[in-house]
């Protein structure tokens, strides 16, 4: 960022000289402290955390713009010749639209998607996505109910000091409470789908595919892996933020890959991979210095991958500095990192463009509900927080969010007609 304006002294100042206010990020940041000490409130103390940090800098920033001698900056005079000319009325006037007359109030945009394709999405992705929740109960002996009592207990709060035993099993309550919410959310969500996607823009072939859908990919591996080596060590990892941390991965090396793909594309790739790598562990270890697990905790659960270990692990091994574990974590971090670094070179340039409102809402919306949902069993019940297994959640969201934004965009636009009365010449608006 530029240093700012240097306040200019009267002595200084040209003849003729504007007085301006000088530019300054301070209303954003300030706005931006605020918003995520509210959201820290029901998700995060990490989100509060970081909140107050920007609150104070972006009050700082902005009452330093009020100390006397800065805050504005003095524009030099412009030379005669350089300003505009003079604008000269002419005599005459457009035709004008009056009330009543077609085409007065032209409505933007022309074609919209119907309410009915919203609530059809939401119907549809709330069918399919139990699907992934069910198929977790069975696959891991806890049958199918665990999944539906555990979303009941969003808003139960007793439903946390059930054993897990009792949560196996099929409660009418519970089924009921589960149900309602499922309902309720896929037709609301469902009902955002039809009004925003049509309206939000495409999203750049490496973020969509590199910076959302790789990371989901790169979780999902992780998991499995974790699975076959050591399935007690995935019980311990904190999946919300492994997946923020593919997140930042993500972000960095596909901005990196843009910026320098007229280069080399696969150079460019292994180099997003290596700043992406870098910058990837802060959330993670946000996380363990706020969990009281320590930063030494997700480098030593990813080292437990490959370390061949007599017995099970223990915390408190787990949250302590180990030499070799950290230089088996960091070789496995780096490897890892330059491999997909290497697919961003090699596979970006060749993969089609995702649709819009496919990467909307088939990524960045199962994120959002995931978060807040999130956040909402951390208010309600933090006992779930732990219960949950969020892989399987997201994939939940992940499938809702594919199908629904399909139905919302294979459906039918219907046409806005100008406001007025009389007939209606759609084509001339319609080509202008």
């Amino acid at each position: 960022m530029s240093d700012a304006p240097r306040p200019v002294d009267d002595h200084e100042r040209e003849e003729g000289a504007i007085e301006l206010p000088a530019p300054t990020v301070a209303p954003l940041v300030f706005a931006l402290g605020i918003a995520l000490l509210a959201a820290g409130v029901a998700m995060s103390l990490a989100f509060a955390a970081v909140g107050a940090l920007l609150f104070v800098v972006g009050l700082s920033m902005w009452i330093s713009q009020l100390v006397p001698g800065r805050g504005h900056v003095h524009e030099p005079r412009v030379e005669l010749a350089r300003r505009p000319r003079t604008i000269v009325p002419r005599p005459g006037a457009v035709a004008r639209l009056q009330a009543g007359m077609p085409g007065f109030r032209l409505r933007l945009p022309v074609r919209v998607h119907p309410i009915s394709a919203g609530v059809k999405g939401g119907i549809v992705g709330g069918i399919v996505m139990p699907l992934p929740a069910m198929l977790y109960g069975l696959a891991s002996g806890h049958g199918i109910w665990l999944p539906i009592n555990l979303l009941a207990g969003m808003v139960l709060p007793n439903v946390g000091d059930m054993p897990t035993a009792q949560l196996e099993q099929f409660h009418l309550p519970l089924f009921v409470t589960g149900l309602i919410i499922h309902a309720v959310t896929s037709l609301i969500i469902g009902l955002l789908y039809g009004v925003l996607l049509p309206t939000l823009p495409d999203l750049p072939k490496p973020i969509a595919w590199g910076a959302l859908l790789m990371p989901l990919l790169w979780t999902a591996m992780s998991y499995f892996a974790w699975g076959a080596a050591n399935p007690s060590l995935r019980a311990r990892v904190d999946w919300l933020s492994f997946v923020l941390s593919q997140l930042v991965f993500g972000i960095i090396a596909a901005a990196v890959f843009m910026r320098l793909r007229a280069w080399r594309p696969v150079a460019s790739g292994v180099i997003g991979g290596i700043v992406g790598g870098l910058l990837m562990p802060l959330p993670a270890m946000l996380w363990g210095v706020i969990s009281h697990h320590s930063i030494w905790y997700p480098a030593n659960l990813l080292a437990a991958m490959v370390t061949q270990h007599a017995g099970e692990f223990t915390t408190a091994e787990l949250e302590g500095y180990h030499a070799d574990w950290f230089a088996t974590a960091m070789i496995l971090h780096g490897v890892l990192s330059v491999l997909f670094g290497l697919a961003f070179g090699l596979v970006l340039p060749r993969v089609p463009a995702i649709p819009g409102p496919m990467a909307w809402g088939g990524l960045v919306m199962p994120l959002l509900w995931t978060g807040l949902s999130y956040g909402l069993m951390g208010v309600v019940n933090p006992t779930l927080q732990r219960v949950v297994e969020w892989p399987w959640f997201i994939a939940s969201q992940f499938v809702f969010g594919v199908v629904a934004s399909i139905v919302v965009v294979r459906s039918v636009e219907i046409h806005i007609p100008p406001a007025g009365r009389g007939p209606e010449p759609r084509e001339e608006y319609l080509t202008g």
